[in-house]
């Protein structure tokens, strides 16, 4: 027996038009076509399988679509995206400079009360509190990074960026124990290894790939030390990176999108193609 009940129909035997969902439904031993009123849509590329399911009260239809594969764009503006927890994300286009995306401080806020909650419904032996709290908090954390990605994507495309190059994530949760001591590191590292970086990047990737845009990894090892103007290596002081060498100066993670827009892309790796 199922644990939720959800019906499954294929892409032949439905229709959506007009505000009207048309299928067919088994009625005293009869099969023949309904019509639901459901929420006006605009379905784009080919239809394929519908799910109809109860969720919260509630009748939701689920549609897959098979979009068309668009053509790569003709622009040759390349973005970098550096991304981290103080600062979501960072995104440099040659020519056209840096831009922040994202609020690291009402997240790693709310990163901690979910946390905070959880720990104390544990205690409690709360098995069930537990995974809805995460449940939650992951359901949160996809809508952040769904309108990150938006946003990134968008202004990609609106500065006629035809690559966006991003790091690699296989070393990301391998720097997490970096220097790592005390009760403050360990928090730290705590929530790097919980950061969805990887699902923000997917999600980065589908959508600019709808658009035409390229994604590719890039090799981020010491992509926030090395100096934009002369490649000295220095490690930066808090959010500020300056170079002994030159005296070139600006925002840490700017140097990291600087560095990873311009570092050439790793053979033979896809985004997602690792794992989370």
């Amino acid at each position: 027996m199922l644990k939720k009940p959800i019906c499954p129909w294929n892409n032949q035997n439905w229709q959506i038009k007009e505000g009207k969902l048309t299928l067919p439904v088994s009625w005293d031993g009869k099969v023949q076509r309904i019509k639901v009123a459901c929420a006006e849509m605009e379905l784009v590329g080919m239809p394929g399988l519908l799910r109809i399911k109860k969720k919260r009260g509630k009748w939701i239809a689920d549609v897959t679509m098979t979009l068309a594969k668009p053509a790569p764009v003709s622009q040759e503006g390349v973005m970098g995206i550096d991304l981290g927890i103080k600062v979501p994300a960072v995104t440099h286009i040659s020519g056209k400079g840096t831009r922040f995306f994202g609020n690291g401080r009402y997240q790693r806020h709310m990163r901690r009360r979910f946390y905070a909650r959880r720990k104390k419904l544990q205690k409690a032996k709360k098995t069930r509190a537990v995974k809805k709290s995460q449940g939650k908090e992951a359901r949160w954390m996809k809508e952040i990074n769904h309108k990150l990605s938006r946003q990134m994507v968008n202004h990609a495309h609106e500065q006629g960026v035809g690559t966006i190059k991003v790091e690699s994530l296989a070393g990301i949760r391998k720097g997490t124990t970096r220097t790592s001591r005390g009760a403050a590191a360990r928090k730290n590292n705590r929530m790097k290894n919980s950061w969805s970086f990887y699902q923000l990047t997917l999600f980065i990737t589908y959508k600019a790939e709808r658009l035409g845009i390229k994604v590719e990894q890039v090799d981020p090892a010491y992509t926030s030390q090395q100096c934009p103007v002369c490649g000295a290596c220095n490690k930066a002081q808090d959010r500020t990176y300056v170079c002994a060498e030159c005296g070139w100066h600006g925002h840490r993670d700017s140097v990291g999108a600087i560095n990873i827009s311009r570092r050439a892309g790793l053979s033979g790796q896809r985004v997602g193609a690792t794992g989370a």
